[in-house]
């Protein structure tokens, strides 16, 4: 498997250490090429060819895992869409939403990273809402930017809304397990902002309204959250479902029952890199694909 990287920093050492682990074991001989300006070898990956231009690629790699930051993305994938078989592109897939017409792929060549869904929590909690009607969801994602990574915050293109930063966009997730679980809302309200002291130029907080046929689903999001939390919760007329994406755990109250999941962080991410290479590039299915991405882009972004 010929593979391409392009941007290699936290996330996308994870996907590379994971991609070398799965092939590993399925025994797939691996050629990987990593874009990086700078020409910097990465010592924990020694047998990387990299390359400082996207002149200097080939035109026949089988992936490519674009997993840089936000607002380069629509540049990386312009200069690769025509030298690869099939993208791995980190979420969110742009900075706001786009006329994808102009992309001259099929749309299920590109997937869009989208992890959360392949928590062990998700794998239940669709076996259990299955055939029932919810009347009202909450989800709530609050988290310490300062916290997020090693070095100074205020230099990650998080804190910088021309780099694509803003809670609205890096917490994405939130809105695309909502639209996995409920679809497509048919209105939403939602407000923005910066009101916290972190100093960032970006938004810290977006609240959100959805109205589905049968249910409002209230979506909170910030960057401030000094005591992290990740929830949703989901009312029926006769039952209330809570589930914890941080302690894994589902909580059922009609039955006063707790299920909980073991679950290392980085088993989801091996599951969605399985996904990918087994379905994806086998052309089976795409279930996140960039028709897909975007829809999620239009409902988070601020409306002019």
């Amino acid at each position: 498997m010929k593979v391409l990287f392009i941007g290699l920093g936290s996330i996308g050492r994870r996907h590379l250490s994971n991609l070398i682990n799965y092939c590993s074991k399925a025994e797939i001989p691996l050629d990987i090429t990593a874009l990086r300006t700078s020409g910097k070898k990465l010592d924990m990956f020694p047998n990387l060819t990299v390359v400082t231009d996207y002149s200097d690629l080939s035109t026949d790699f089988d992936v490519a895992f674009i997993t840089n930051p936000t607002f380069k993305h629509e540049e990386s994938l312009n200069n690769i869409i025509d030298k690869v078989k099939y993208i791995f592109l980190e979420k969110p897939a742009f900075e706001s939403s786009k006329d994808i017409s102009k992309f001259d792929i099929d749309y299920n060549r590109i997937y869009i990273a989208c992890p959360l869904r392949y928590k062990k929590v998700f794998g239940k909690l669709n076996q259990i809402i299955e055939g029932k009607h919810p009347i009202s969801s909450r989800i709530i994602c609050s988290t310490f930017l300062p916290d997020w990574r090693e070095g100074d915050y205020t230099k990650d293109y998080s804190a910088k809304k021309a780099m694509g930063g803003g809670v609205e966009l890096d917490c994405i997730h939130e809105l695309d397990y909502m639209t996995y679980l409920f679809g497509f809302p048919k209105d939403r309200k939602a407000y923005f902002g910066k009101k916290s002291s972190l100093n960032i130029d970006s938004n810290d907080v977006a609240d959100y309204l959805f109205e589905y046929e049968q249910q409002l689903v209230e979506v909170h999001l910030d960057y401030f959250g000094r005591f992290p939390e990740r929830t949703l919760t989901i009312l029926f007329d006769n039952e209330k479902i809570e589930v914890d994406l941080l302690n894994n755990f589902i909580y059922i109250h009609s039955m006063n029952e707790t299920i909980r999941f073991e679950e290392s962080v980085n088993e989801m991410y091996e599951k969605e890199l399985a996904y990918f290479i087994e379905k994806v590039t086998t052309g089976v299915e795409n279930k996140n694909n960039l028709e897909w991405a975007n829809k999620v882009l239009k409902i988070t972004e601020e409306r002019k």
